[in-house]
């Protein structure tokens, strides 16, 4: 499944330690549930196989938890933007600027919609 992509690694890792049974349960769940488990949620799972109390009632109530939406992330690369800002300026000192000027444009726009 972390071939095909289907899975992440750092979960698969985790789900390695459940017993065959387990895992053979754990992709009937993820199939029924059309979703794969969280980094946290395959610990959890762990541990439960650990201490003898997963099962399918366990897993079923893990896997169905609402996950956090993944934090959306924008990236500019130092080249799209080096050519914006002399050659002193760090990456923190691109950044704050940037801010800067976006806070700025945010006021601006504000003040024009008030009129």
């Amino acid at each position: 499944m972390v071939d095909d992509k289907k899975i992440a690694m750092t979960p698969a890792v985790e789900i390695s330690y459940l017993k065959p049974e387990e895992q053979a349960l754990l992709v009937e769940t993820m199939e029924s549930e059309q979703a794969t488990p969280s980094l946290s949620q395959a610990q959890r799972m762990k541990k439960m196989s650990q201490k003898g109390e997963l099962n399918e009632d366990t897993m079923l109530s893990v896997m169905s938890e609402q996950k956090k939406p993944e934090v959306e992330r924008i990236v500019f690369t130092s080249d799209t933007l080096r050519k914006y800002f002399p050659r002193s300026y760090t990456p923190k000192k691109m950044e704050e600027t940037i801010i800067n000027l976006l806070e700025g444009w945010m006021k601006k726009r504000q003040r024009s919609q008030e009129w």
